[in-house]
């Protein structure tokens, strides 16, 4: 069982993207600290993810804080993306009873996206929609079980820094994974077009991964 104290722990020990700042919840059952509009937009949902979503709101909020902004809604938009102050690129990961917000100034950077998985085998089915046979093997000698896990959490957090910005919507093979290089890049010609580099930290520690792609300003 991964706790809250181990991915802070994981987080204090690593030098991130400047600018960046995280904050870190568990799920949260008692949903009176959400604003309302955050609460109408999740009250058909089932009660795990109703938690999730508030522990991630609260966590974010706490992020937001560090940059010297005050506690505001963080409704989802109509595509279920969160919708963030003018200003700020941000994001929000959930994983078995872990919640992460990181967030920055948009003068620093212009895409920010974070994926958090359990560090476990994949199974041999979803690795075939996920990762083709040469984005694993860069991965050698690691198992395939464990290089799809790593190549789905790095190109989640790719395709969410991508999204506010391109509204891109896509499946895995419109991206390629370098790993461990430290990069994804764009096949397909949609989003940030073929060919764009998506640059990506991976930490692996914890029996966690946590995937962060910051997009420069061109």
């Amino acid at each position: 069982m991964v706790r809250p104290e181990d991915l802070r722990d994981l987080l204090n020990g690593v030098t991130l993207p400047e600018g960046l700042v995280w904050a870190v919840s568990e799920p949260v059952e008692d949903l009176s600290e959400l604003f309302p509009e955050e609460r109408a937009g999740i009250s058909r949902a089932v009660p795990k993810r109703q938690a999730e979503f508030a522990g991630g709101r609260l966590a974010a909020r706490a992020a937001l804080r560090q940059l010297g902004l005050p506690d505001v809604a963080i409704p989802k938009g109509a595509d279920r993306a969160p919708v963030w102050p003018e200003g700020v690129v941000a994001s929000i990961t959930h994983t078995e009873g872990l919640c992460l917000a990181m967030a920055a100034r948009a003068r620093d950077w212009r895409g920010l996206g974070i994926d958090l998985e359990v560090d476990r085998p994949m199974r041999s089915e979803l690795i075939r929609s996920i990762a083709s046979v040469p984005e694993l093997a860069r991965l050698s000698p690691m198992p395939f079980s464990r290089a799809g896990v790593r190549i789905f959490s790095a190109k989640e957090a790719a395709y969410k820094a991508q999204y506010p910005l391109t509204g891109a919507l896509f499946g895995f093979e419109a991206m390629e994974s370098r790993l461990p290089l430290g990069a994804m890049r764009m096949v397909a010609e949609m989003g940030l077009g073929a060919g764009a580099t998506l640059p990506m930290l991976q930490i692996v520690k914890f029996d966690l991964i946590l995937s962060i792609c910051t997009l420069p300003h061109e």
